[in-house]
């Protein structure tokens, strides 16, 4: 049963009592006439959905501390229900999968599984989600701001937190055999990938400004266009002194070797003599037994974070240049061979990409700028045979 009740200090108070429990939830509302009738409507609701035994607690105090306490005692009442709730089912799936997971993406799923799909559908039958409570759900994600007014959530990261969900319950309506309910959703639309690679002389800049000990780090990253995870796991015996080669062979990432990307990330760079002799003054100076070719004052190769906040962005900063992610570095170097008229095949290659078409895709309106290559020499042909 639920009743309403007068606090003292004349708020209102909703007063539930389900499975022998007693739930009290105070509200902001005080008692007057608009605010009680408001609140008796409320109350005949979820006096409707207790009766029917489909009252859920979160979809009216969805903040209260109490939510796991009702959820807790609703499903040790109804021990016999003929298909799982979603978070032991998504459990469940995540320990069948991960054995095909790098454990950098084992982390990345278990983080979307915990913050955002089981605290919103944890207490939901798997049988029992339906198209519009996803849709629902999706919306208030792309609803969320961060404190400058931006959107918190892409497209981008919103379909990647999503895609689990409809993975699982596909999986579920072809094991517990019951019609799988989101056969009509489809993804968003995801924005074009911003990049904002820098010009030579923003180059020149930044490597003026960097501490001189990460100096060759960035020419190295500026000039192969290696992924962070890529340089960070370079160990001495990937490089090839005498073939003047890089060999990329694993990937550093969350503090653990693991592997390449892609079978295509796996390659070999040609050391132009700018590279070589990066190389030979990073080993001229090496200290301690690691064979990593770069080492963070914790005695392990550099991660993400400590090279965006203690080096690129400093660096940034002090030279004069916009924000942007140490990631520009891949950017950059794409649009620049591209600039120098590199063969695409060797760029791909060089970047590890499957194919030539992403070089295009992302760069060409780059390329106009860095090698002014913008036309300009067809007008000047057609000019000088008298079409101009």
């Amino acid at each position: 049963m639920a009743q309403i009740r007068i606090r003292p200090n004349g708020r209102i108070q909703f007063d539930i009592h389900l499975y022998g429990c007693r739930f009290r939830e105070g509200t902001k509302l005080m008692a007057t006439p608009k605010n009680l009738a408001h609140a008796k409507a409320t109350l005949k609701k979820m006096s409707a959905e207790i009766d029917l035994g489909t009252f859920q607690y979160r979809d009216y105090f969805p903040n209260s501390q109490k939510v796991a306490k009702f959820e807790l005692l609703q499903r040790a009442a109804h021990p016999d229900r003929l298909y799982p709730f979603f978070d032991n089912f998504a459990n469940q799936w995540f320990e069948r999968k991960k054995a095909t997971w790098k454990n950098s993406y084992q982390a990345t799923i278990r983080a979307a599984l915990d913050k955002y799909l089981i605290p919103e559908f944890g207490n939901t039958l798997v049988n029992e989600i339906t198209l519009s409570q996803v849709d629902y759900f999706r919306q208030a994600l792309k609803e969320g701001e961060k404190k400058d007014g931006s959107r918190l959530l892409s497209n981008r990261r919103i379909n990647f937190l999503l895609w689990p969900l409809v993975a699982m319950v596909s999986l579920a309506a072809e094991e517990c055999k019951f019609e799988y309910p989101l056969r009509r959703y489809k993804s968003l639309k995801e924005e074009k990938a911003e990049s904002h690679p820098m010009t030579i002389d923003e180059v020149r800049k930044f490597l003026d400004k960097v501490p001189q000990k990460w100096k060759d780090y960035f020419i190295i990253r500026f000039w192969t266009g290696m992924r962070s995870c890529e340089v960070h796991g370079l160990e001495w015996e990937h490089i090839d002194f005498d073939h003047k080669l890089i060999r990329i062979r694993q990937n550093w990432v969350n503090g653990e070797v693991c592997d390449v990307k892609t079978p295509k990330s796996r390659r070999e760079l040609k050391m132009c003599d700018t590279i070589f002799d990066a190389f030979k003054r990073i080993q001229a100076v090496k200290t301690g037994r690691s064979n990593f070719v770069f080492i963070a004052p914790t005695g392990f190769p550099p991660s993400t974070h400590f090279i965006s906040r203690k080096l690129w962005f400093p660096t940034l900063k002090a030279a004069g240049l916009k924000p942007r992610r140490p990631y520009e570095t891949r950017h950059t170097a794409a649009v620049l061979h591209i600039a120098a008229h590199e063969n695409p095949l060797y760029i791909s290659q060089m970047l590890g990409h499957s194919d030539t078409r992403l070089l295009f895709d992302v760069y060409a309106p780059y390329v106009a700028n860095a090698s002014r290559l913008d036309g300009s020499a067809f007008d000047s042909l057609m000019r000088s045979e008298g079409l101009g």
